[in-house]
């Protein structure tokens, strides 16, 4: 689901919304009934009616309509306004905070409305994103030096309790970058593309440019320019 076609969808609602103001909710039903919504429209019209403080059946019923029909669009939609119910007017979270807890597209919702806000680091610059990165493919040549690798993620290898992510290349291809966590068990099974981040000092194995890291949460995952953890 597109966020920036859910945008689009909600400045419609918007104004199908204000136009019907005047009708009672047996009006707006009639003339928006929620068969004739797509997905995109049933959630951004939940949500333009959320913005306006107009909560009541009508919104009922459009949530009703994505939890039988479009269940992506639900969960992104439930996100969003369970997290606006939550957001304080005295203190605007980060969004990168928001994305630990909530989907990408839902994060994207609060930070067009300025419900959230990317902080920029201590020293001004702004906040690292997964091409900020040295690329995986260029990290044999900083062997001995810190950085922070990204990289697709091709497979998800384990050995006991150590795990082994390896982008770019899948083993045994001496060109691919991996990173080690050891001793940490089972990890979330990741989609192959996934682009990850680790930072540490690069080292190599047999030719293989490597990171070594004992904790998980170090490994930044990036989904759609959201980060999570691992």
């Amino acid at each position: 689901m597109s966020v920036f076609r859910l945008i689009s969808a909600i400045g419609a609602a918007a104004v199908l919304v204000l136009g019907v103001a005047g009708c009672s909710r047996v009006g707006y039903s009639n003339q928006v009934s929620a068969s004739t919504l797509s997905c995109d429209q049933a959630s951004a019209s939940a949500i333009q009616h959320e913005r306006l403080d107009a909560a009541g059946p009508t919104i009922d019923r459009e949530l009703q309509y994505l939890a039988d029909n479009c269940p992506d669009a639900y969960e992104i939609t439930i996100d969003y306004l369970s997290s606006r119910s939550r957001v304080s007017p005295h203190e605007i979270e980060s969004c990168a905070d928001w994305s630990n807890r909530i989907r990408a597209e839902a994060v994207e919702l609060l930070r067009v409305e300025g419900l959230c806000e990317d902080a920029p680091l201590a020293n001004g610059a702004p906040p690292a994103t997964s091409a900020d990165g040295l690329s995986w493919d260029a990290a044999a040549e900083y062997v001995g030096t810190e950085q922070r690798v990204c990289g697709p993620l091709t497979t998800i290898r384990t050995d006991d309790d150590d795990v082994f992510l390896n982008l770019g290349r899948d083993y045994p291809d001496p060109a691919r970058f991996t990173i080690i966590i050891w001793d940490v068990g089972e990890v979330e099974r990741l989609p192959a593309g996934t682009e990850l981040c680790a930072t540490g000092i690069v080292s190599s194995y047999y030719g293989v440019a490597q990171i070594e890291l004992s904790d998980i949460g170090a490994v930044e995952v990036w989904e759609r320019h959201s980060r999570r953890k691992v």
